[in-house]
């Protein structure tokens, strides 16, 4: 059922409709031969136990069971999108090596109804969702269907674990949430075709994914907030967007621009997982971290100055703390040490394969 026609469809979907078969006389069913490389093509009951790494599939006819998969690792993330005939995944053990994922998916073409125990939800093409190792949940695929996302660590979404623990669930019908969906594709698209961008075009990947995430779930009330503290801290996240590269802004630069006292601002903030404090010197080490990869190389004293720390000894100390490496481990880490794939969307072999 997942012909070259299929397989063409689905990778002009993914490109946003920039990708078409070359030339005036090109077969409509025409598929470049670097994406057919990409490709991992999985069928019958074998395929269905390669692609259920940690929920447990069915399907009417197993052996009539066809999947088409393309993934892309971006650090602690990972892009994904396939392509996959009917059939139903019931999510109950939990994530592999006990760390928790969200996979956030639109659906592009078919359907699915995603189960939990809130009820059924119909995800139509153009919806977004999500499903988390934190909750029971069953997603159902009907006909062949199209899902394209990223998979994020829980820990990279702080304040929303109630929400995640549902299992599963729609988010909102939002101007955001369809271009955040149309987003996912077309940087899956870019990085398949273009896999060698670079370590800093990785780290920007890597930090934009999660940021987006992040987006979409603040589109949810937040752990035992009010929609007033919610929209206070979607603010705050701005500011420190913009400012966090200055060395001299700091927490009183904060409230100030929030037109609050430093002790409101830390009560915006109780009852979520991180401080104002630690808000703000996470952005400054996501920086820290795309700068250290940036071509060409900058010295330390550069890296700090350009990612908000007052020199190279505060970035030094921090940076050791809490990434666990030094500047310079990381750096050459980055270089020569190859993502590691985010477990979600290893296969079932893959799973079981030493680690080098």
């Amino acid at each position: 059922m997942i012909d070259d026609a299929e397989l063409a469809a689905w990778l002009s979907r993914l490109s946003g409709g920039l990708w078409a078969p070359s030339g005036e006389h090109a077969p409509h069913d025409a598929v470049p031969e670097w994406f057919s490389r990409e490709v991992i093509r999985l069928d019958g009951s074998r395929g269905m136990l390669q692609l259920s790494n940690f929920g447990a599939m069915r399907a009417a006819d197993p052996d009539a069971f066809e999947a088409a998969l393309v993934r892309r690792s971006i650090g602690a993330t990972m892009l994904y999108s396939t392509l996959e005939t009917s059939h139903t995944v019931v999510y109950e053990q939990g994530a592999p090596d006990d760390e928790d994922i969200v996979i956030v998916g639109t659906s592009n073409q078919g359907g699915q109804r995603l189960r939990t125990a809130a009820g059924i939800q119909l995800m139509n093409v153009g919806r977004m969702g999500f499903m988390s190792s934190m909750g029971a949940s069953a997603v159902e695929h009907m006909g062949v269907s199209d899902t394209t996302g990223v998979v994020v660590p829980v820990a990279a979404i702080p304040g929303y674990r109630h929400v995640i623990a549902r299992g599963a669930e729609m988010f909102p019908d939002t101007p955001l949430t369809r271009a955040a969906g149309a987003s996912l594709g077309r940087m899956l698209f870019e990085w398949v075709k273009d896999p060698d961008q670079g370590q800093g075009a990785l780290a920007g990947t890597e930090a934009a994914l999660i940021a987006l995430v992040r987006g979409l779930f603040r589109q949810f009330p937040g752990d035992g907030e009010t929609s007033r503290a919610s929209e206070f801290r979607a603010e705050a996240g701005r500011i420190i967007e913009r400012r966090h590269r200055d060395p001299a802004f700091g927490l009183a630069d904060l409230a100030a621009d929030l037109h609050v006292s430093r002790r409101q601002l830390f009560r915006l903030y109780e009852g979520t997982d991180e401080s104002p404090a630690s808000r703000l010197l996470r952005r400054r080490l996501v920086t820290a971290r795309e700068e250290l990869v940036s071509t060409p190389p900058q010295d330390l004293a550069a890296v700090a100055a350009r990612s908000g720390f007052a020199d190279a000894s505060a970035l030094r100390a921090q940076f050791s703390r809490h990434v666990g490496l030094s500047p310079s481990a990381f750096r050459l880490a980055a270089r020569t040490q190859p993502p590691r794939l985010a477990e979600a969307m290893l296969l079932s072999d893959e799973q079981s394969a030493p680690s080098d």
